[in-house]
């Protein structure tokens, strides 16, 4: 026990490691196609990036939905849609290599009176559908970039990156549905029989809160609808950015750009954010659709503005709802 923890230490120790490697990659981008020039395109985004910083909220409170939908439990309707915004705000901001908004959103929910296993597997649910619409979108993303790109070379490793999401959705598909969270139960529960320690509340009857979701397929189906209808408004963003720069391009050249950015962030996920991810992917993408380098990094910039935005208040909130329950258990 003493091995893994030290482990487990020195693995959250090389996290902030890989922000410091995604902001350098960043920096880079924009020292190399010069800042002046990016920061001016930027600049002439205007209220744009207002409705930018909208359609990010709709998605995220969206996602809450999404999440609800899962969930069979008696809870109120705009619990979800909120921790999900605390989910988000700690997977892009903090250095947890974007799991542990999650970890903390089925801890959240659990508080709310929903039983620990169930919260955790609702969590493990939402994401296996939210990865696996994600793999739809970048598999339509890539098919589009394909039929307008003559770089052959790039739409191989394009196909590379949404190769390498497809062996992880399916790797994550086959814990939860063929005994893999089982097993890990069975394992932990050993453990902590030989040690005298208690199960953990999320461990413990995991597989079997999980096997029920599972066994609803028409709460999955409606997830997933969800889910794949905020993918696609979420390549409003780019179009948005796109307009206002001064450099427009149609909605299916948008959804290309969001769908195989948010691709590479998938498979650097440990890159806090996807941080210089996305704006390199942008870049490597931008050509096709006439759009300059400078253009691209500066359209990953603004889609930046949200995350710090919606990062900062979900972290507010989520300080709040401990701050209250911690007052309460004094009180």
């Amino acid at each position: 026990m003493g091995n893994a923890l030290r482990l487990d230490v020195r693995g959250l120790a090389r996290l902030p490691l890989a922000m410091l490697l995604g902001a350098c990659i960043l920096a880079g981008l924009t020292l190399y196609w010069g800042a002046g020039d990016i920061m001016r395109a930027v600049g002439a985004a205007g209220w744009g990036v207002g409705l930018i910083v909208i359609a990010r909220y709709i998605q995220v409170l969206a996602s809450g939905v999404a999440w609800r939908a899962v969930l069979e439990a008696s809870i109120a309707w705009w619990v979800c849609p909120i921790l999900r915004w605390v989910r988000e705000a700690i997977n892009v901001l903090l250095p947890v290599a974007q799991v542990g908004g999650d970890i903390v959103g089925a801890r959240l929910l659990s508080r709310r009176g929903v039983k620990a296993s169930v919260a955790t597997a609702s969590v493990l649910a939402d994401l296996l559908v939210q990865v696996g619409t994600q793999l739809v979108f970048s598999l339509l993303g890539l098919f589009l970039f394909w039929s307008k790109s003559s770089d052959a070379r790039l739409v191989l490793w394009l196909a590379g990156g949404v190769g390498l999401l497809a062996i992880g959705v399916a790797g994550f598909l086959a814990v939860q549905r063929w005994g893999g969270i089982a097993w890990i139960e069975e394992r932990i529960g050993g453990l902590v029989g030989r040690n005298g320690w208690t199960m953990p509340g999320g461990i413990a009857g995991l597989s079997s809160s999980l096997r029920e979701i599972h066994a609803a397929p028409g709460r999955l189906a409606l997830a997933a609808t969800i889910h794949m209808a905020i993918w696609i408004f979420g390549a409003s963003e780019v179009w948005i950015a796109c307009r206002f720069i001064g450099h427009p391009v149609d909605f299916s050249a948008a959804l290309v750009i969001e769908s195989l950015s948010h691709a590479a962030r998938a498979v650097f996920f440990v890159i806090p954010g996807g941080l210089g991810i996305q704006e390199g992917a942008i870049v490597a993408l931008a050509a096709t659709y006439g759009l300059s380098p400078q253009t691209a990094v500066a359209i990953g910039l603004l889609k930046r503005i949200p995350d710090i935005i919606l990062g900062i208040t979900g972290l507010a909130i989520w300080q709040g709802i401990e701050l209250g329950w911690l007052r309460a258990g004094r009180a």
